[in-house]
């Protein structure tokens, strides 16, 4: 090997480099590599060359992830055999979350939903499990014998929205299943960290029960996060402080602080302890072993696990008199979290963690004068929030304007908590008579804490600034943080602020013809995008179901925002139902909306209201009057641009009979949403002849419960539809239809043009038109 090979071989940091790259390559791929390829770029490892180190550490990257993702893509559970009842014998292997929703009856209903592993031998992947009505307690770490309905993994997917499949790919969960029986089998075997931590968790709940403080105790002293509520999620978010209460390095660092410091000074109490080994290695050693216990305990998530490498080979460095630059201990920190498993690449918690120390490094290193603690502590805080900012908005579409004041109180006061309940925590395992006087003296403290942080989350709500730009901009922003805070008198530190530029100047992405609309992916719901030239309007907003999925947070708003919009001209919701209306909260409070009809409080829609926005008429042709079905009462819109679009929420015959009568004419268009979701009660043939679509859309969750659209339905539109293509909103993802320029009205679906490896392949087309078919009623 040469010098320059050598050379490159010992930067760690550009061997990490060059590794991520293989990593990342790997994920972004639609489909997994044939072994073929792998073995071509293994071969091309052989070659001596000047670049040879950095090429082997790219194919290393990209070969251990493909053998990671074909590992767990063979053990999924097949599309073919969806909803397939089987029984296994297991563990639950998480910590239950427990869910208390309330139905259309105003009836509460208890779902526990947690990961459950297969014993050894049955050769079927972990899966996400949901057990409805299950039982009032259920512990992690314990066995049973369920009988569960199956489904292969899947979910809504969009751009910029959250990517069910990808998050399951990352939990290494190979199914859904919901319980249809179950019996218990007592204690599984192993998992002895979980049953710990549930331990924790079951000494809380007895002392404290439900309360506030109860779930923010388990989420500071073990990282059971799952009783925190999305309310309590927006406090955290508003105020730009999630990362203390999540258990993170921050949390490891203290550990490992306290451990250090107290066995510093009580090893030398005892003279001859001291001459067999110093204190200080004493110390750390003891720091290290502690700092892992917790983090097993915590949950052993990336940005613990990066903490703790770095603790490990920091001591490891300084027992051998071979001290690592930061640079070097971060690469090698790093590698070690990737190596085991690289689908954590995804994680945005891995990116934040790292990202935050390399920040801190980046400060330290670069030549501030001494300042006295208070104006350090502000230098270091401003630079993370700036430097911090471009993954924020990546991974969360948006950025709390409040983060830097309110971290400046929230830090050094979470420095002194999280020790704090670690210490009462300590004896409250210990003894029960203990844990009645500690605990609820640590709730109290909590609840206190985060009753402030509510407060200013209700006083700075409104600095919460909702955005998605472009990777470049985000990119150029980062570049600005670091020329902001290079060492002094740097000749190109000015142009750190031009660089913030483009985050603030955003321009909506451009229209593709003069008429574009996007059905969005919500499930079992509704949801539209029309874009004109200078306008927005969304119809309907998808649903929201207490304390879980709300599409306007995680599908409509990301999408906007991702257009380069952070406004919309008008809010038309079609009916109150709850798969419609859903959303209509979360949309309000991450955009502007300018103007509203049909919402509660709005204007009403009414058969005669009219538009026009950049050349393209909007009318309302229903309801004309009150009917008894609130389903008849749907806001039915009719767009006339380039094309003719019809959506009509969800009507029922009784309706459709009424816009036969008053709008038979205006009601052909070349897309149609189909009324309710394709349900039977609706499209009847002469509603389907009277539109005669060129494109309908079925807006249906994939394998809905209500096995909507009904066959006979599609088997209509096929009979009286004019050359309809026909489309499921569950399986094409979401669908961008618009005109091109020679005047071809173009369908865009998002899981075909857009899906990564982990997701579920696009279905062909299932629904054909039949020749000749009657289509009569």
């Amino acid at each position: 090997m040469d010098s320059g090979e050598r050379g490159v071989a010992g930067d760690v940091r550009l061997l990490a480099l060059a590794f991520t790259a293989g990593v990342l390559a790997l994920h972004a791929l639609s489909a997994v590599p044939a072994l073929g390829l792998l073995l071509v770029l293994l071969l091309s490892v052989l070659p001596r060359w000047r670049g040879r180190a950095y090429w082997a550490a790219a194919v290393l990257g990209f070969v251990l992830s493909v053998w990671h993702a074909r590992q767990q893509l063979e053990l999924r559970w097949p599309e073919s055999r969806f909803n397939e009842e089987i029984t296994l014998r297991g563990a639950i292997a998480s910590l239950p979350e427990l869910a208390r929703l309330r139905d259309e009856k105003e009836q509460e209903q208890r779902i526990w939903r947690f990961r459950f592993e297969p014993e050894d031998g049955q050769a079927l992947p972990a899966m996400r499990v949901s057990w409805y009505g299950g039982p009032e307690a259920l512990q992690g770490g314990s066995c049973w014998q369920l009988k569960l309905r199956v489904r292969a993994p899947h979910g809504s997917l969009n751009p910029q929205g959250f990517d069910y499949e990808g998050w399951l790919y990352r939990q290494h969960l190979g199914a859904t299943a919901t319980v249809r029986e179950a019996q218990p089998c007592g204690a599984a075997s192993g998992h002895f960290a979980l049953k710990a931590r549930q331990a924790f968790l079951n000494r809380i709940a007895a002392v404290l029960g439900t309360r506030q403080g109860a779930n923010l105790l388990a989420a500071l002293s073990v990282g059971a996060t799952g009783g925190l509520r999305d309310a309590d999620w927006d406090v955290l978010r508003l105020t730009g402080t999630t990362h203390l209460m999540a258990i993170s390095g921050f949390n490891l660092a203290l550990v490992a602080g306290m451990a250090w410091w107290l066995l510093r000074w009580l090893w030398p109490l005892w003279p001859r302890a001291a001459q067999w080994q110093p204190a200080q290695r004493v110390a750390g050693v003891g720091a290290l072993l502690l700092a892992a216990l917790y983090a097993v305990l915590a949950g052993f998530e990336a940005p613990v696990a990066r903490a703790l490498f770095m603790l490990a080979l920091a001591l490891a460095a300084s027992g051998l008199d071979r001290p690592l630059t930061p640079s070097r201990l971060l690469a090698l920190a790093w590698i070690a979290v990737l190596l085991p498993d690289p689908c954590v690449v995804l994680l945005p918690g891995l990116w934040l963690s790292f990202a935050a120390v390399a920040a801190i490094f980046y400060l330290s290193s670069a030549r501030w004068r001494r300042e006295v603690n208070w104006r350090a502590a502000l230098r270091i805080q401003l630079f993370l929030t700036l430097a911090l900012a471009p993954l924020g908005l990546f991974y969360f579409h948006g950025f709390s304007l409040s983060a830097l004041p309110v971290n400046l109180l929230a830090v050094p006061v979470f420095a002194l908590l999280t020790p704090l309940v670690l210490l009462g925590m300590m004896p409250a395992m210990l003894s029960a008579a203990a844990a009645g006087f500690t605990l609820p003296a640590l709730a109290w403290l909590l609840e206190q804490v985060f009753a402030g942080l509510g407060w200013c989350a209700q006083q700075g709500g409104a600095l919460w600034w909702p955005a998605a730009p472009a990777f470049a901009a985000l990119l150029l922003a980062a570049l600005g943080a670091l020329l902001l805070f290079a060492p002094a008198r740097l000749p190109l530190q000015p142009l750190g602020l031009i660089c913030f530029a483009p985050l603030l100047l955003q321009t909506p992405q451009p229209l593709r013809g003069a008429l574009e609309l996007t059905v969005l992916d919500v499930g079992q719901g509704l949801s539209v995008l029309v874009r004109t030239a200078r306008h927005a309007l969304l119809f309907d907003a998808g649903p929201a179901y207490e304390e879980g999925f709300d599409a306007g947070a995680s599908v409509v708003a990301p999408y906007v925002l991702g257009l380069g919009l952070r406004e919309l001209d008008l809010l038309l919701l079609s009916h109150g139902d709850l798969d419609h209306a859903g959303g209509v909260p979360a949309v309000r409070r991450l955009l502007r909306v300018r103007h509203e009809l049909g919402t509660p409080g709005a204007l009403p829609c009414r058969d005669g209201q009219r538009w026009d926005w950049d050349g393209v008429h909007f009318e309302v042709l229903h309801p004309g009057g009150e009917n008894k079905k609130r389903n008849d009462n749907s806001c039915v819109l009719k767009i006339q641009g380039p094309f003719g679009a019809l959506l009509p929420g969800d009507i029922e015959k009784n309706a459709e009979r009424q816009l036969l009568l008053r709008h038979q004419d205006a009601l052909r268009s070349e897309v149609l949403l189909a009324p309710h979701h394709g349900s039977r009660s609706s499209s009847t043939p002469e509603f389907v002849a009277a539109v005669a679509p060129q494109v309908v859309v079925f807006p249906a969750g994939w394998h809905n419960r209500f096995a909507h659209p009904r066959p006979e339905v599609v088997q209509r539109y096929g009979a009286c539809g004019s050359k309809a293509s026909m489309w499921l909103s569950g399986e094409s993802g979401a669908l961008e239809i618009f005109q091109d320029e020679a005047g071809v009205l173009r369908q865009q679906p998002w899981r075909a043009s857009a899906r990564h490896f982990w997701n579920a392949r696009p279905q062909a087309q299932a629904y054909w038109r039949e020749p000749g078919a009657d289509c009569a009623p």
